[in-house]
């Protein structure tokens, strides 16, 4: 049976589809405080979005008696007509935003237009409070317990960090889109970064990324490109248009043009702006705004070719060689020399070749796991997905993984094996003692208020563990750096259970021997048991 479905129903299904994290909640309020005029933005987030939201701006604000007007659905002052439609010039048009966020959370809205002044407070759709109350101009917009009456869709929330990463890497991307705004960026730990408008472009990127880079930016007729050079840092596209971030299909589209212009796929960090007139671009094609429909082509091209052809032209001051590999550039400043491991990768037929053969071996170790390899140890049986039994100097002997691989990893921290930079920092609350502790195990850390950033971490955390689950750990991680290594090498560790592959095994047990005594794990536990003769006998009572 067809029926329609309550004004409740339709309401929460309409929020779902703006409303899908709490990222989606900052971007449509930091975009309505652009649309608003504001040069000074604040977003201050408690666990990750996941309790309470707040921004506020300096904009044009809005009049007491248009509070309640704000927060209902398709209510606008951005457009009047279909017409309008056809040459949206502001990031929003829609008149959902609001009402979106008041249908999933607790909403509370202090708002000045210059004149009048009022506070609005709306939950889950049902209006709470409306009143006059003393405000700066502008807007602030508080935002607690999304998802409160929406459990299916909070439950498929992210951990806080997670949350947290998805709205700082937002932000990062408007602030390097919008450098004549003001931004602050706070959590519950204290202020992450500010980054004011006299910043220059390497210090604005400094703040955001901890990393230095080489800058330059480029204009055309049709749009602006910025360029960081910064070997460490793997490249991305930003892309804005007419001021818009731009996520969809209209971003791939522009990549992979910027990518066959570029000669190939090793792009730096790139913020390309591009100012079209309204009526060439449909920005009426995804629920939350990311994507566009471009109308011409012909005229994308054009812009992304003119400006390609002025970064061409200064490639030997930017230390761009666009004729290497094959047309592939690659960087050669002297400030940013990269070592033979860092140059972009070329294969040749002869690692082809190789690499076929090195899988026509692995097929073969997968057919008999108890085949004898000539490194000083034969695997002769894996029992119960945890234990390894290898014949080694004609003694047989037992292998934990877990505790085997713990203490391999154990070894790696306190050798510093090595070392993955962060494209962008994630910030950890510890202690000073804890912040000495993790830099002497590899993690790079910069000091900021209420905490530490951090821009680099061991890389073999990467191997096993998420980065939100590593910061989740550290932050509770308290004592004397061997403890530290001790815990971080357990949590990162495979489990007894887990089930591991023959060419996985055979890799443990090299691993294990590099180590300078694997018998015990860092706790003291025992990870490798001899099986000699003397053990057999008193097993039965001999």
């Amino acid at each position: 049976m067809i029926r329609e479905l309550p004004l409740e129903v339709r309401s929460k299904i309409a929020a779902g589809e703006v409303i899908e994290r709490p990222v989606s909640v900052v971007k449509e309020l930091v975009e309505n405080a652009l649309d608003a005029g504001a040069t000074d933005i604040r977003v201050s987030v408690i666990n990750g979005g996941l309790d309470e939201i707040m921004v506020s701006d300096n904009g044009c604000g809005m009049p007491f008696e248009e509070l309640p007007l704000a927060v209902k659905r398709f209510t606008t002052s951005k457009i009047g007509s279909v017409e309008d439609l056809d040459s949206i010039a502001t990031l929003g048009f829609r008149g959902e935003a609001l009402a979106s966020i008041a249908d999933v959370a607790d909403l509370t809205i202090f708002s000045c237009d210059g004149e009048t002044s009022g506070q609005l407070r709306i939950r889950g759709g049902e209006l709470l409070l409306c009143k006059p109350v003393a405000s700066p101009k502008g807007t602030r917009v508080i935002v607690r317990d999304l998802f409160f009456n929406l459990p299916a869709r909070k439950k498929f929330l992210r951990s806080a960090s997670t949350e947290f990463s998805h709205i700082q890497k937002f932000l990062q991307s408007m602030v390097l889109i919008y450098p004549n705004v003001q931004w602050t960026f706070t959590s519950e730990k204290g202020v992450i970064w500010h980054v004011p408008p006299q910043l220059s472009a390497e210090e604005r990127f400094y703040s955001l990324f901890g990393q230095k880079a080489q800058f330059r930016a480029f204009t055309a007729s049709q749009g602006e490109l910025d360029i960081y050079l910064n070997p460490n840092i793997v490249g991305e596209l930003i892309l804005s248009v007419n001021g818009r971030l731009i996520k969809g299909s209209a971003y791939f589209q522009v990549l992979r043009i910027l990518k066959d212009m570029w000669g190939g796929a090793n792009l730096p960090v790139m913020v390309l702006r591009l100012n079209v007139e309204p009526d060439q671009v449909d920005v009426n094609v995804h629920p939350q705004k990311l994507d566009i429909r471009f109308k011409s082509q012909v005229w994308l091209r054009q812009a992304l070719q003119e400006l390609i052809t002025q970064v061409r032209g200064e490639a030997g001051g930017l230390g761009i060689d666009f004729k290497t590999n094959g047309g592939m550039p690659h960087y050669q400043s002297e400030a940013w020399t990269t070592t033979p491991n860092d140059a972009p990768t070329v294969v040749s037929e002869t690692m082809r070749e190789n690499y076929m053969l090195f899988q026509k071996e692995v097929l073969q170790n997968q057919k008999d796991v108890g085949s004898a390899v000539s490194k000083g140890f034969e695997i002769k049986d894996y029992l119960y997905d945890t234990y390894i039994l290898i014949k080694r100097d004609g003694v047989y002997e037992l292998w934990d993984q877990h505790a085997v691989n713990e203490k391999i990893n154990y070894w790696r921290l306190s050798s510093l094996y090595g070392v993955q930079f962060l494209l962008e920092p994630l910030f950890c609350s510890v202690d000073e003692e804890t912040a000495q502790a993790l830099t002497e195990m590899g993690f790079e850390l910069q000091q900021v208020r209420g905490g530490y950033l951090i821009k680099a971490v061991p890389s073999l955390l990467l191997l096993s563990r998420s980065l939100d689950v590593i910061i989740d750990d550290l932050e509770s991680i308290k004592g004397n750096i061997e403890k530290t290594r001790a815990d971080l090498a357990c949590k990162s560790a495979v489990k007894a259970g887990q089930k591991l592959s023959p060419m996985e095994i055979e890799a443990l047990v090299v691993e294990g021997l590099k180590v300078l005594d694997v018998s015990y794990d860092p706790h003291g536990r025992p990870a490798v048991v001899k099986l000699d003769e003397a053990l057999i006998e008193r097993l039965f009572n001999r």
